[in-house]
């Protein structure tokens, strides 16, 4: 982008704002909360356009204060979001929304902060566990910071086994038998690229015995309230009841939900066509008239009209699609708290819950288990043998009863 004062940059960065959807009073807003203390440090210095030394410098500064709690993380964020979006029109001339990811609590120096950027390149990641292998990396790392290293000299057995132990000692099981797998891909990388003198294969080879947890399927009952709770007459509740609706008859993600694409429904053959974002592998769905018609309802009737091409939108301006699944479990959770339903930590009760309740009416009507994993897109049979146990009517008919064999009563 040429080189323009950074008034003019401030002004081309509101209309910008503007452009996607943003309402005047917010733009002004963000305006003199975030980018006008930007424009006064600049003439303060006498620097008439964007300098990026000068910005890196002001991050920093309000990270610190945030750290100190000199302001509140709401305010650092606004200030920071504004800081970012005055960058971005400066490199690139445009801004693209995107919605503020979230910052690690692991603060890594840079040497660190290289390693796990190169490591992280070195392949493709699926994203889900792309993320989950960033957690762990910068989790083992800033531990060692923590520990008194700067870099990896002299790490080796003993550093990996306290980081395991420390792990055990505040994480469940099947934490730290995720935090074991990517590990040892972590230790392969660096022994591979001459960082430490071995992959510690072994060391990290131990058996974790994982509980296992049965959660919750849906009930019928629940789903129908929530359903019911919700306003059709709006573009909002048209939104809202569609994606409800594909969780709890056809089983869908929440994270496959809000990726699915104009171009992923085919009308004409009533099939919903999806590359799944857990296993990579494509799915085809039968498309049910009633979901088919909320999904229509909400395209014809809600939805915003704009260049995105995926179904679902953000229901207030700009009209994007949502960043991840989480939005749709936050969603669901509102609509609960609405019909009066419970809801405490950690019960399953989720959006997550509505897909085994697909499960288990499927197992329930005598559905082939592998034909269940076929539906739900399962890539491993084991995953899918849960909805077994949920099937309370035929695991009664297994159980035996007593005759014969009553306990004796003494007196």
């Amino acid at each position: 982008m040429e080189n323009i004062s950074i008034n003019e940059l401030a002004m081309r960065t509101m209309e910008a704002l503007q452009v996607l959807g943003l309402a005047i009073h917010t733009v002004w807003t963000e305006y003199c909360d975030a980018m006008l203390p930007i424009v006064k440090l600049h003439e303060k210095q006498g620097k008439t356009s964007l300098d990026h030394d000068t910005m890196n410098k002001y991050m920093r500064h309000i990270e610190e204060r945030c750290e100190r709690g000199e302001i509140g993380s709401g305010h650092y964020n606004r200030l920071r979001r504004g800081a970012e979006r005055l960058i971005e029109m400066n490199d690139i001339g445009r801004l693209e929304w995107s919605c503020p990811s979230k910052v690690s609590k692991f603060k890594l120096n840079a040497y660190f902060e290289g390693i796990l950027s190169e490591f992280l390149s070195q392949k493709q990641w699926n994203p889900n566990t792309c993320g989950d292998v960033t957690w762990v990396a910068r989790k083992f790392f800033a531990w060692l910071i923590f520990d008194g290293h700067k870099d990896l000299a002299g790490v080796g057995a003993d550093e990996i086994q306290r980081f395991m132990i420390h792990c055990s000692n505040h994480m469940r099981s099947t934490g730290v038998h995720n935090v074991k797998i990517y590990m040892k891909k972590l230790c392969r990388y660096l022994y591979e690229s001459g960082r430490i003198t071995d992959s510690y294969e072994v060391l990290l080879s131990f058996r974790v015995s994982r509980e296992s947890r049965l959660l919750p399927a849906a009930p019928d009952e629940e789903i129908a309230a929530v359903l019911n709770i919700i306003d059709r007459r709006t573009p909002k509740g048209k939104r809202d009841y569609a994606i409800i609706l594909l969780g709890a008859v056809i089983g869908l993600r929440a994270i496959d939900i809000v990726r699915l694409k104009l171009s992923d429904i085919d009308w004409q053959n009533g099939e919903i066509k999806i590359v799944q974002s857990k296993t990579g592998k494509s799915l085809a769905l039968p498309l049910t008239k009633d979901v088919g018609e909320a999904i229509q309802d909400y395209i014809l009737n809600g939805r915003q009209a704009t260049a995105s091409k995926e179904i679902f939108l953000r229901h207030h301006a700009p009209y994007q699609a949502f960043a991840d699944g989480m939005a749709v479990e936050y969603m669901y959770d509102t609509y609960r708290k609405k019909s009066g339903l419970p809801r405490e930590a950690f019960d399953g009760k989720g959006f997550h819950s509505l897909r085994r309740s697909v499960g288990r009416n499927m197992a329930t009507s005598g559905t082939p288990i592998t034909t269940v994993a076929q539906v739900l897109g399962d890539s491993n049979i084991n995953s899918t043998n849960k909805y077994i146990s949920l099937d309370s009517r035929h695991l009664k008919e297994c159980a035996l009863d007593l005759t014969g064999i009553e306990p004796e009563v003494t007196q």
